[in-house]
């Protein structure tokens, strides 16, 4: 195992990242797009965008179509690369403000984190399209995992908090 620093919310960082690994000249079978910032208060990544949307969604896209040729070399008729990019049910209420999409006018950190995980599966959904269509061997997946006890819900109003602590062994995965 070998660890390769990629900071999602840096454009130059994710550059320097598929640099590297390309360096390395080895297959890539799995790209897991997970990381991610949830009902965080209003600020920009390095690279001057709301951070939801910077790091959740373009953060994700620019690695994944950086490294797509790779996977597509990686993959064979018997065994398609994959991507599985991790979403949220949240998509379900976000709204694409594509006139917005650094939120600008009025900022929610609920709504632009639902607004940038709907771009997640818009963006996936049109990829495998586009792969389906080229007969590429790769695959992309969006997942929903459910609720998980992570360090996302660290900008919660503090009574979610209470809630969480007292409910999660129970309701989270």
């Amino acid at each position: 195992v070998e660890f390769l620093y990629c900071d999602l919310a840096s454009m130059k960082s994710i550059r320097q990242f598929v640099q590297q690994f390309r360096a390395r000249n080895c297959p890539l079978h799995v790209l897991v797009n997970n990381a991610g910032v949830m009902l965080v208060p209003e600020r920009k990544t390095e690279d001057g965008f709301e951070e939801h949307f910077g790091l959740n969604y373009l953060g994700h896209f620019l690695l994944t179509n950086l490294l797509l040729d790779t996977l597509k070399q990686s993959g064979t008729h018997s065994h398609n690369a994959r991507i599985i990019t991790v979403s949220s049910a949240t998509h379900y209420v976000g709204k694409l403000h594509l006139n917005d999409l650094q939120s600008r006018c009025s900022y929610s950190p609920h709504g632009a984190y639902a607004q940038s995980k709907l771009a997640l599966v818009l963006f996936t959904y049109r990829l495998q399209h586009l792969l389906t269509a080229n007969g590429s061997h790769v695959t992309a997946n969006v997942v929903d995992p459910g609720v998980v006890n992570t360090e996302l819900y660290k900008h919660v109003f503090w009574v979610v908090k209470v809630v969480k602590w007292m409910t999660a062994w129970l309701f989270f995965k």
